[in-house]
């Protein structure tokens, strides 16, 4: 979705394409001081702050949202709460994450890392039927 909104120019400039050979949830980042790729914790984490920033939190959950149901020919695809809150209660280790990018400057200036980590959180979270 990020490649679609801003390209891979942009999006190469904050989240590298490499493996990162450790673990998913390592703190860690490339010597660019970016995460290795979107498919571990500190990548998706930036992609969550890249992902419509300008949007209210509620618009850029309804952006997600609606996009996942084109994906799934319309089923619809809602929040589970009970995950987003475990998500959001044991974040500790991506807490770490997000604060070791925001101390190395590898976000885009003005991002909201509460706001980003919290949708981060609900993109986590999205319950889908799978039939």
């Amino acid at each position: 979705m990020v490649l679609e909104d801003l390209g891979p120019e942009i999006v190469h400039k904050y989240v590298g394409h490499e493996p990162s050979g450790v673990a998913f949830n390592a703190i860690c980042l490339n010597p660019k001081n970016q995460p290795h790729n979107p498919m571990i914790n500190a990548g998706a984490i930036m992609v969550s702050s890249l992902l419509k920033p300008q949007l209210a939190d509620s618009a850029r959950y309804n952006y997600i949202r609606e996009f996942w149901e084109r994906l799934t020919a319309g089923s619809k695809i809602n929040i589970d709460n009970s995950v987003f809150l475990s998500e959001r209660k044991t974040a500790h280790n991506n807490f770490a994450l997000g604060y070791m990018m925001q101390a190395r400057n590898s976000f885009p200036e003005g991002t909201d890392l509460h706001s980003a980590l919290e949708f981060y959180f609900m993109m986590c979270s999205f319950e889908a039927n799978s039939e």
